[in-house]
């Protein structure tokens, strides 16, 4: 066993290792808060903190190119590996993907009949419901509901549930409301929330109410201010010429102005 070990270490490439990395390190940290810890920089002490900062950079393109040549070493030594380990995960995924779509379809023919089965106790319990040509399966049914782990006890109490509730809804909003037609488009186009169709419903009339007052108001307004005044006139023309005459009546034409024009001698 250890002759095995032996022998594939020597097939593996020799690990590089950063010896002078805790040198390196603490070197770097030294620098740093060095550099850090002038607080005005100066004619004086600039070149100095340049050529500080320059030391550095150069210590991190050396650091970065052997990490970098190293780590291309090791994954141009581990590619094939990875290409067999790619190669058979493609195998598994194309191998199966024929049974799994065998139990996809099995699956999904399972959800159906049991939807069909859930369907099928809907129409015996609803049909003793007073309101039931209101209410409608698909406004119950909710797709885990087919899901092989959910009991068909929990789905009938549900649905039971379900229908003595809505069907007291639609009760109250027939016997207590006084717009039972329009509250009740509303409750069924709106989720089945009886408040919330309610509350829709008041706003909706609300808006409805002031936007007929706005309306009546400005009509009001409009008739308020419109008014006829009969005025008499009484124009007396000397030495006007006639086309000045007919200037004149073309612009009292024009204020809707009735008048008599009697032309002195």
């Amino acid at each position: 066993m250890a002759d095995k070990e032996q022998q594939t270490e020597k097939l593996l490439p020799q690990i590089p290792v950063l010896t002078e990395y805790l040198q390196v390190k603490q070197e770097l940290t030294t620098r740093i808060e060095k550099l850090n810890a002038i607080k005005e920089l100066t004619e004086e002490n600039k070149k100095e903190v340049k050529n500080g900062i320059a030391e550095i950079n150069k210590v991190k393109d050396r650091i970065s190119r052997f990490r970098i040549d190293n780590q291309n070493a090791f994954l141009k030594y581990i590619e094939p590996y990875i290409n067999q380990c790619k190669e058979l995960e493609d195998m598994c995924n194309k191998g199966l993907s024929e049974i799994k779509a065998k139990v996809k379809e099995l699956e999904e023919k399972e959800k159906a009949d049991k939807k069909a089965t859930i369907e099928q106790l809907w129409e015996l319990k609803i049909e003793a419901t007073q309101n039931r040509i209101y209410l409608k399966f698909d406004m119950f049914f909710q797709d885990n509901m087919a899901n092989k782990t959910t009991s068909m006890n929990i789905i009938e109490k549900q649905m039971t549930e379900f229908i003595e509730s809505k069907d007291n809804d639609i009760n109250f909003i027939k016997t207590n409301t006084d717009d039972p037609e329009a509250i009740l488009l509303i409750y069924l186009g709106n989720g089945l929330n009886l408040t919330q169709a309610i509350k829709t419903y008041q706003d909706r009339f609300k808006s409805e109410a002031e936007i007929s007052a706005m309306i009546a108001a400005e009509s009001s307004q409009e008739q308020s201010t419109s008014f006829e005044k009969k005025l008499d006139i009484c124009i007396k023309i000397k030495q006007l010429p006639k086309s000045k005459v007919k200037a004149l009546q073309g612009f009292l034409d024009g204020l809707g102005v009735e008048f008599d024009v009697e032309v002195m001698e």
